[in-house]
């Protein structure tokens, strides 16, 4: 395993060994680990969904109806609904 020197300022240290304790890991180091293997799965589910957007055919514009339950969606869920 390679190792990576990392210069955090005091109030990141902070946010990092308080949240690392929080989550149960042994290390502040065993944390970034995960959160690093977390956004690369991340990264790969993403370019997934891409290539299946690619993959799926042509686009078609939305209708007005299909924009307006967009809109409904959002707003609902901004209000907590």
């Amino acid at each position: 395993m390679s190792t990576i020197p990392v210069e955090l300022p005091d109030h990141l240290q902070t946010y990092v060994d308080e949240s690392a304790e929080q989550a149960g890991f042994a290390s502040a180091s065993e944390y970034i680990v995960a959160l690093v293997a977390a956004a690369s799965e991340k990264q790969g589910e993403i370019e997934q969904a891409l290539m299946a957007g690619i993959k799926s055919g042509s686009a078609e514009p939305w209708t007005d109806e299909e924009w307006q339950a967009i809109r409904s969606r959002v707003v609902s869920k901004a209000q907590g609904k």
